[in-house]
């Protein structure tokens, strides 16, 4: 006797797109959508999005793929980690140290040690690291970082003009040095060199700057797992950063974005343990802890990129402890201190054993995704195989614009414009590549394979091509939608009577 009561009926239609795709279209709308003519000036992306949608959204729902977020790729056993997490009212409360509660910086320290292999490091008491346990992103740690470094060139060097060495293509590093009164100088990548740093190259820009007497190189950067080229620096790279700041009373910042995001058959370089075996050489006697360099770098390692989770924005930051105390110091001049719920979330998750299977996972998922996009465009769409960057780390890859757009001003920027008004999806362009070495555009691959498949196809349904004859007229393209994907067509011939 059935226990049933109701009547069983099949769904009425197929869906029209995947529950991943459901996902990722309505993360897109909440985040896109701004009916503020004001702030969507802010952001480029809300004001593409905007006229895309007013125009009735002709190719179907946007599909982004621009920051390292796209909204639907959180770790799965994370996200049900955090609906079943039980907070406790104690942490609900401004944290009265911007760095972090000694629980969790504690724990930092142990993961630090831990997945950096530093438990045989030799230190002396003088060269022992801390860890702070910043829950409001890097970027706000690389902000006090810029303070404490621009102070220190002023009293240091007051008829010079702080510089901030940074490399190009990259993150948005500029966007934090330039607003505090830096002068920007870019290390150039180039693809000529396989998208490696080349140090002649640099020193030449650097020397230019130390014969200047009215600059000072301030603050330099590394990003050993590079975004966005996805390619890691030899530790060679960052030695002759630090050498650099050594000698120039500079500080060094060391971005660890996405040590933990990369292809876990590949090893990985440990720019920290390299370092730190440079302080502790000759029993920590050396030019370097001589110099002062000891309390002028710093390492961050941000967890939103290793579990899709930038929301959370905790990270672990790496220093010494003199330097991570000036870093808290300019914390509490510029904020009260929150989200320590947040760091409480994180540290927890990052003590299951469920963390490191995604970490294995993802990294794993994001080269199968590069792999497959760099197949579309060389065998499909007509691009170079040099043409098309893919590393072992990030959640990136570059391809190069099509020849048409490389001779028109601001090329890389009016291509990502008119490939959304051609085909609805968004992706990366000056935001990365402030002062382009080579026309290349960014992607990000974390979305679900659902998504990524869809952008490629809507990009052979408009005609993108390596090769293409003309521009993408983004006028005429935004009213001529293109042939949509259906699920479940049937084939059946009509019947003859």
């Amino acid at each position: 006797m059935s226990l049933l009561t109701d009547e069983l009926l099949p769904p009425a239609d197929i869906p029209e797109f995947s529950s991943y795709m459901r996902s990722h279209i309505r993360g897109a709308e909440l985040h896109l959508y701004n009916e503020s003519a004001e702030l969507r000036k802010c952001s480029p992306e809300q004001m593409l999005y905007h006229n895309y949608i007013q125009a009735g959204s002709p190719h179907g729902p946007a599909l982004y793929a621009v920051k390292g977020e796209h909204w639907n790729g959180i770790c799965p056993a994370f996200l049900d980690f955090i609906n079943n997490f039980k907070l406790k009212r104690e942490y609900m409360g401004y944290a009265e140290c911007g760095y972090g509660i000694q629980r969790h910086r504690s724990f930092l320290r142990h993961l630090i040690i831990n997945e950096h292999q530093l438990q045989q490091q030799n230190t002396t008491h003088r060269l022992d690291i801390d860890v702070g346990c910043l829950a409001m992103t890097t970027r706000m740690a690389m902000y006090d970082l810029a303070k404490v470094a621009y102070k220190y060139s002023r009293e240091h060097f007051p008829n010079h003009t702080p510089v901030a060495v940074v490399p190009t293509p990259a993150w948005d590093y500029r966007g934090i040095f330039k607003e505090l009164g830096y002068k920007i100088v870019y290390l150039p990548i180039r693809p000529e060199n396989s998208w490696q740093p080349n140090i002649v190259e640099w020193s030449a820009i650097i020397n230019e700057i130390k014969q200047d007497p009215q600059q000072h190189i301030a603050l330099a950067v590394s990003n050993p797992q590079h975004n966005p080229t996805g390619m890691q620096w030899p530790i060679e790279v960052t030695e002759y950063l630090l050498e650099l700041c050594a000698s120039e009373k500079s500080y060094l910042l060391i971005d660890d974005a996405y040590y933990n995001v990369h292809d876990p058959r590949i090893p990985i370089t440990n720019t920290l343990k390299a370092i730190l075996n440079l302080f502790n050489k000759n029993n920590g006697i050396n030019h370097l802890t001589q110099s002062g360099m000891f309390n002028r770098w710093v390492a961050t390692r941000p967890f939103g990129k290793q579990f899709s989770c930038n929301t959370m924005g905790v990270a672990a930051i790496t220093t010494s402890p003199i330097l991570l105390r000036q870093l808290a110091r300019e914390s509490w001049i510029n904020r009260y201190h929150c989200n320590t719920h947040n760091a409480e979330i994180m540290c927890s998750w990052l003590a299951q054993p469920e963390s490191a299977d995604w970490t294995v996972e993802t990294g794993l998922m994001y080269t199968r995704q590069k792999e497959r996009v760099k197949e579309k465009l060389v065998n499909q769409m007509g691009w170079p195989k040099t043409s098309v960057c893919i590393g072992p780390s990030t959640s990136y890859m570059l391809f190069e614009v099509p020849q048409i757009y490389q001779n028109t001003t601001s090329g890389i920027d009016k291509f990502r414009d008119d490939l959304f008004y051609a085909t609805g999806t968004m992706i990366c362009a000056s935001l990365f590549n402030q002062a382009a070495p080579a026309p290349f555009v960014r992607l990000h691959l974390g979305s679900h394979p659902d998504i990524i498949d869809e952008i490629l196809r809507r990009w052979q349904m408009a005609g993108l091509n390596y090769h293409q004859p003309s521009q993408f007229s983004s006028d005429e393209l935004l009213y001529s939608p293109l042939p949509k994907q259906t699920f479940r067509e049937t084939i059946c011939p009509d019947p003859t009577y």
